[in-house]
């Protein structure tokens, strides 16, 4: 199988619910060496609330290939923080760039598989000083270079590529991808459940008759798309519209492109934090793709849908600069940073995984006699 998939724990929100995924990806606390610097006094305390404000997006732009990856430059303003917030700050740097280069370069090797594009100098050039931890750097840059070695050079051999090189561009990246959750542990961050996941995630704390919500995503009708942004206008609560815009979505769900695209975008680039900010980036990324193409040869727009992912992961991290013992929101990190990209190559037989991905946030589809 070639779709890649991460370490994820399965956590059953409520029965119908899309929200039926939550990852814990593991994280830990590092002290980089570029983060050896004394601590400022505490009268820069002030400064600090608005470091990463301060700092402007913090990320940057490189191509691998057709694909990207997200550099954040190393700011004086981190100097600002306190020695613990420096740490936890750097470890989310290092978590999201690490797997922002596991995905680019994975998504590079499967355009030799499809088309037969010489990918090894783009790879190789890849710039690992965004990845500020020493080990997980390591082993991104062991992983870039047995890529470079072991994908060919001559596009005569492109025919003769088979399973087998197949399996060692997935070891590659397996064996990264175990470093990696190995490095980072989210128990150095503090104690977390599934339990505790499916209490956080409950959607019926913010919309209590939720279940009749639901069933509105097989009653298609005008009367419950004016209903649902009635509700997405009204709420106080960011939660709760980000909840109804969601549901919306599932509304006309086979309308290309989908009305509630422009919406979802609007959510992402308000830097409010919510909780279910990763499950609007998801949604809003599936549509957009299925919209563009479903084929292995189609154009996949995974730079742009990580530049929003990434618009995302700062307002996340914002929140936990905020309050760096919110282990919600470190999770909520990590399962957005680490997410797949959309890959040519998917569990089924044909297609890209957007399709696979289509059908497990809108289950609905499956029951469709439209």
């Amino acid at each position: 199988m070639f779709y890649m998939i991460h370490v994820k724990i399965q956590v059953n929100c409520m029965k119908k619910f899309i929200f039926s995924i939550i990852c814990l990806i593991v994280v830990a606390i590092v002290v980089a060496s570029v983060f050896q610097k004394k601590e400022e006094t505490s009268n820069q305390g002030t400064k600090e609330n608005n470091v990463i404000d301060n700092c402007g997006d913090g990320f940057y732009i490189e191509t691998l290939s057709d694909k990207d990856i997200y550099c954040p430059g190393t700011y004086v303003c981190v100097s600002l923080m306190p020695q613990p917030k420096r740490e936890l700050y750097g470890d989310m740097i290092s978590l999201a760039n690490s797997y922002a280069i596991l995905r680019a370069a994975y998504c590079d090797a499967e355009l030799w598989f499809r088309f037969g594009m010489v990918v090894n100098d783009s790879i190789g050039q890849v710039h690992l000083d965004s990845v500020w931890d020493l080990e997980a750097r390591n082993a991104v840059d062991k992983y870039v270079k047995t890529l470079v070695d072991i994908l060919p050079r001559d596009t005569a051999l492109w025919n003769q590529s088979d399973s087998i090189l197949w399996d060692k561009v997935w070891s590659a990246y397996t064996t990264c991808a175990d470093k990696l959750s190995k490095r980072f542990a989210l128990r150095h961050y503090g104690k977390i459940t599934e339990k505790d996941v499916v209490k956080y995630m409950d959607i019926k704390q913010f919309i209590p008759n939720y279940d009749s919500i639901y069933d509105l995503r097989r009653k298609q009708s005008e009367e419950n798309e004016r209903y649902l942004l009635l509700m997405a206008e009204q709420t106080p609560s960011f939660d709760r519209e980000c909840l109804y815009t969601i549901e919306y979505a599932h509304q006309r769900r086979h309308e290309e492109p989908h009305k509630a695209i422009p919406m979802l975008e609007k959510l992402m680039e308000s830097g409010k934090f919510s909780r279910y900010l990763h499950e609007v980036w998801r949604t809003w990324r599936c549509l957009r793709q299925v919209a563009e193409s479903p084929s292995r040869d189609g154009m996949i727009l995974n730079l742009e849908y990580n530049k929003m992912r990434y618009k995302c992961l700062k307002t996340i991290l914002t929140q936990i600069m905020q309050d760096p013992k919110d282990i919600y929101a470190i999770n909520d990190f990590c399962f957005l940073a680490t997410y797949d990209n959309i890959t040519r190559y998917s569990e089924f037989m044909f297609g890209n995984s957007a399709p696979l991905e289509h059908m497990m946030l809108f289950p609905e589809i499956l029951d469709d006699d439209n």
